[in-house]
């Protein structure tokens, strides 16, 4: 009997406590729910300065162990075409929360973390998401499951449910995914990682035409944390296994393996980024293209710089938009082009480099591939020489070399199917692509531009110190670009300028 009592007593002891931590937990949650509100919508303003949107709280009720709220998804009153949400829409989730230190609902699935809350969300039936939640029989397309620690750092699973939607000019259709994800309190550190089989977005295009994207096995993997320099650095990895472009019925082009790797470091007060994709196949109206990748680096980046050019660089082209309306696009976009070149100087602080290494395509006769490593001026901080040859451009860079290979057989295999797809039979496309590799070959060995041995065609370009090394032929810039007249430029010293070669 003893016993018995002192069991009892603890239990009592036990419920008691757990009820007192449920109800602290939950006025905690309460307070501070105002504060990350204000952080998201300052994060989504940040991020997105157009997008005007915000989110709201609505209908908060509390209860001992639980408690129920909706954040609603609301115009801030901005409007225009290019707004997703117009005033009076409302996209709606409903959250369900359960309270710590051991919310009832992660107690179930056997987590036994303590946690302050447990926070299940769903979309709401509202007219604006009606016709998704129609197409998933009744249900809520997206459930997220949100343990919330003491810390403020969360964990969630996000499950996207089948889906089946159809009008007059949209299909969205998706056998569903699931993606986790862990962020800590600041959003700072985030981890996401998930998967979904299967997704078709197709829509009408401005000529009427059914134009349709096929995903099957999309897979994402990121794992990003703000650095030093107020930058989120780390690794970002996309794949697909296969994307399907079709047009009214029929399949345009397909590609096998895509997958995009991106990565950012910082190194000492600099930031470098390097985007990586790889493609194993291309198909092109039922033909194989090939394989291809690019690897592609910009380093030595000064963080605020890009971020100054960026916001500067923006706020003139919304200018220019604004003021010349309907004007002619030509005269829009020179516009636009001589404001990049205003605003450029103050991207280029420190020099960053832009390498490619490779961009390389493949196919059954061989590789072609080309590597480029290019230096910028920083022209803040040094003087710039005369510019002489009508290229404004010039003075933003302080280096280059790339160098190109291609296999003659493997553009010859390429030209011809591109033939092909233009109606020529089989024999008449391999003739015609032979005689245009050949051509350019040619034209490419007289103006030298390009040397070809053991069938396949280089070229090599250096420049530095207003010099040009150009398959291993030195000049100046000027003689290089009045060589060729590509420019319309005459050449000041015809005796530098080597003479074409039949």
């Amino acid at each position: 009997m003893k016993k018995t009592l002192v069991a009892v007593g603890v239990i009592v002891v036990l419920g008691a406590a757990w009820t007192g931590a449920a109800w602290y937990t939950g006025k905690q949650f309460e307070q501070r729910l105002p504060s990350v509100l204000d952080d998201a919508n300052a994060r989504i303003k940040a991020a997105f300065p157009e997008i005007g949107v915000k989110l709201v709280v609505e209908d908060y009720r509390r209860r001992l162990f639980s408690s129920r709220v909706n954040v609603v998804l609301v115009s801030d009153g901005s409007t225009g075409d290019n707004k997703p949400l117009k005033p009076g829409d409302r996209l709606v989730i409903n959250e369900a929360i359960d309270h710590g230190p051991f919310p009832l609902s992660q107690l179930k699935k056997g987590v036994l973390i303590p946690s302050m809350a447990s926070v299940r969300s769903q979309l709401d039936n509202t007219p604006l998401v009606k016709p998704l939640l129609d197409a998933s029989q009744g249900k809520s397309p997206v459930n997220a499951v949100t343990r919330v620690g003491y810390s403020g750092d969360t964990v969630s699973v996000i499950d996207v449910l089948a889906l089946d939607f159809k009008n007059a000019t949209t299909v969205l259709r998706t056998n569903g995914g699931t993606f986790n994800a862990a962020i800590d309190h600041n959003m700072d550190k985030v981890a996401l990682d998930g998967t979904i089989g299967s997704l078709v977005i197709g829509s009408e295009n401005q000529w009427q035409q059914h134009e349709q994207v096929t995903l099957q096995d999309f897979s994402l993997d990121s794992n990003t944390h703000k650095g030093k320099l107020d930058y989120s650095i780390g690794d970002n990895t996309m794949k697909v296994k296969t994307l399907t472009y079709n047009i009214d019925g029929k399949d345009i082009l397909a590609t096998d393996n895509l997958s995009q790797i991106t990565s950012a470091n910082e190194e000492n007060d600099k930031l470098n980024v390097q985007v990586a994709y790889t493609l194993d196949a291309l198909h092109v109206q039922g033909q194989n293209f090939g394989s291809g990748k690019l690897i592609l680096k910009l380093s030595n980046l000064d963080p605020k710089a890009i971020a100054q050019f960026g916001q500067e660089y923006q706020a003139q082209v919304q200018q220019i938009m604004q003021q010349t309306g309907q004007a002619d696009p030509a005269v829009q976009q020179q516009q636009i082009s001589q404001a990049l070149l205003q605003h450029l100087p103050t991207a280029l602080k420190g020099s960053p480099y832009l390498t490619i290494a490779p961009l390389s395509w493949k196919n059954g006769k061989g590789e072609s591939a080309f590597n480029l490593s290019l230096n910028l001026n920083d022209v803040s901080q040094q003087p710039v020489a005369a510019n002489t040859t009508g290229l404004p451009w010039l003075q933003f860079v302080n280096k280059i070399d790339a160098k190109l290979t291609v296999p003659l057989d493997m553009a010859t295999e390429l030209t011809s199917q591109l033939g092909k797809l233009q109606g020529y039979s089989d024999d008449d496309a391999q003739k015609l692509a032979k005689q245009q590799v050949q051509g350019v070959a040619a034209m490419g060995q007289m103006f030298k531009l390009t040397t070809v041995k053991d069938n396949t065609l280089t070229s090599s370009f250096q420049y530095a110190d207003n010099q040009v090394n150009l398959n291993g032929q030195k000049m100046s810039l000027q003689n290089f670009v009045g060589l060729f007249g590509m420019f319309g430029l005459p050449d000041s010293d015809p005796q530098a300028v080597p003479a074409p070669q039949p």
